[in-house]
């Protein structure tokens, strides 16, 4: 059997419409249904996995990281939290705000107004120190981990696994991938956001089954960090091209489940998923 056709028919004993190797379902990741799936179509040990993947391209460690606090100089401010919440665009500020409405005390709340105007204007006046300190105390607070996990739901997740139902995307490597890439890129209207990478890999890749349409996103991915659009983003970004090529290593166990236990290797760095 060809090695394309083990593929499909691995993703084919998993459920997933594939075409191309004398299979008479529909080819396209359009074949399947688009209805919102429970979960965004993760079970609770996929959904598991897949943050910790991202905490492993984030952080590099499997363990969510909630007090992680930086600025990586990509033109993005200070890099905060388990999702990368940035101060430059309104990002953190969101995180903040919802933070302040649970316990209006806390020790964040006072760089709103700086945060406000750097996502308003793009320029600003926070002290990075005094921030970063904080954000890393306020960690310690559970409810501060828990809206962090709302924000990460909200504009990411979510709008990830919408994406992923209106493609058809059926298979968890392929919604995790979307996932990961709203984490990275963003879910706006820039050249740079989830929703364009989209577009560029479905014109790319046509009408195609949904292991090619995944090839085709991580190829567009991989491409768009090495020349994003944003061109602050370029020096940071072009060094996180392996997150890209974990997921197409993944892919090429034929591992669509995400099942456990799960073996990747990152940045050199190999880390065992229960």
């Amino acid at each position: 059997m060809r090695a394309r056709c083990l593929v499909a028919a691995t993703m084919l004993a998993v459920g997933v419409a594939v075409g191309g190797c004398g299979s008479d379902v529909p080819n396209g990741p359009t074949a399947t249904s688009k209805a919102p799936r429970p979960g965004g179509g993760l079970t609770a040990d996929q959904r598991r996995r897949a943050d910790q993947l991202i905490s492993i391209f984030e952080n590099g460690t499997a363990t969510v990281q909630y007090g992680y606090a930086e600025d990586l100089h990509d033109g993005r401010g200070v890099t905060a939290g388990r999702a990368g919440y940035t101060t430059n665009d309104g990002d953190a500020l969101r995180v903040i705000q919802a933070y302040t409405d649970l316990a209006p005390g806390n020790g964040l709340a006072r760089f709103a107004p700086a945060l406000r105007q750097l996502a308003d204007t793009g320029s600003g006046d926070l002290p990075e120190a005094d921030y970063i300190a904080a954000w890393r105390q306020a960690a310690d607070d559970p409810a501060f981990r828990r809206v962090q996990d709302d924000q990460v739901e909200q504009n990411y997740f979510t709008p990830a696994m919408a994406a992923a139902d209106r493609l058809g995307l059926i298979t968890p490597l392929a919604r995790a991938e979307l996932y990961d890439a709203a984490i990275q890129h963003g879910h706006g209207a820039d050249p740079d956001g989830l929703p364009a990478l989209i577009d560029r890999a479905t014109a790319r890749a046509g009408k195609v089954d949904e292991a090619a349409w995944l090839t085709a996103f991580l190829d567009v991915r991989a491409d768009d960090l090495r020349n994003p659009a944003n061109a602050d983003t370029k020096e940071e970004w072009s060094k996180s091209t392996d997150r890209v090529e974990c997921f197409r290593r993944i892919a090429a166990t034929g591992d669509y489940t995400l099942a456990g236990p799960l073996t990747v290797t990152a940045y050199g760095v190999t880390y065992s998923l229960a």
